[in-house]
């Protein structure tokens, strides 16, 4: 065996030949909705994990939506798109956040979406991995999983709940992941963004290219709610202090207003085709 036996053509290596992406933001901020603007020229796997909201991709055609509830049906789902004659182009997870909730069952076994044993959790409190071994175990088992679907000729869009990390006098804002699983996500995707919703005052336009102040509670406070205040959706992939996000700002901007399929992935596809 050579160096040249190791060596993978640019056409074969599937984080170049298909987006991989990373959106987190609080509940309502549009993720699914986001999701949800993929065109009828892909087909589109929507694992939905546990209870989350099906609503907005329920009615599309070129979407197959599935309810995750437990941990082990992970691998069914990667043995029918590794192997299976699928056609599917676009892998959705909404969310991962939950998928780690169901890593956590796993590790603890706790699983209570199994019906077949609900009497004997009915009087149980969920359980927590014991100590920094059983949550590194959770964030093992899922950033293991997520190479396994990375490396799948698709692409793959993980949707993420948010969470502010306290470090002493810092605030981290990023996606509701434990150190370990972060990582892993951080590491393999080409973006990772911010998904907000910003408010624009009646003859107000644009975006000043920045994500929310770091301090939401400098703005004015009142209890009036304006009817004519317009809400924006947009995503943060820029550098900064407070907000985890990295992506191509090159080719994308800092910012993205309402941001879509057609705004993030066909600009990079483009940029890898050049």
């Amino acid at each position: 065996m050579s160096i040249a036996d190791l060596y993978i053509p640019p056409d074969k290596i599937a984080s170049l030949t298909h987006v991989r992406m990373g959106i987190y933001g609080p509940n309502g901020a549009g993720k699914t909705t986001l999701a949800s603007t993929i065109p009828d020229t892909e087909r589109v796997l929507f694992v939905s994990v546990d209870d989350e909201n099906i609503r907005p991709v329920a009615h599309l055609k070129h979407f197959r939506v599935l309810k995750l509830r437990k941990w082990n049906d992970i691998l069914m789902i990667y043995q029918a798109l590794a192997h299976g004659d699928s056609k599917i182009t676009t892998l959705v997870w909404d969310t991962w956040s939950r998928v780690q909730d169901l890593a956590v069952g796993k590790v603890t076994g706790y699983e209570p979406a199994d019906t077949s044993k609900l009497s004997q959790y009915i009087n149980s409190i969920p359980r927590s991995p014991n100590g920094w071994a059983g949550w590194g175990q959770v964030g093992a088992l899922c950033s293991e999983w997520q190479r396994n679907f990375n490396m799948l000729p698709m692409h793959v869009i993980y949707l993420l709940q948010e969470q502010d990390r306290r470090d002493q006098e810092d605030v981290k804002t990023g996606p509701r992941l434990t150190p370990e699983a972060l990582k892993g996500i951080r590491d393999s995707l080409e973006l990772l963004g911010r998904l907000y919703v910003d408010l624009e005052a009646p003859g107000t336009n644009g975006s000043s290219g920045e994500p929310p102040p770091l301090n939401l509670l400098d703005s004015p406070q009142t209890d009036r709610i304006d009817p004519n205040v317009r809400e924006i959706r947009r995503l943060f992939i820029g550098q900064h202090e407070r907000y985890i996000a990295k992506g191509p700002t090159h080719i994308l901007g800092r910012v993205i207003d309402n941001p879509s399929w057609a705004r993030i992935v066909r600009p990079l596809m483009a940029q890898n085709d050049t």
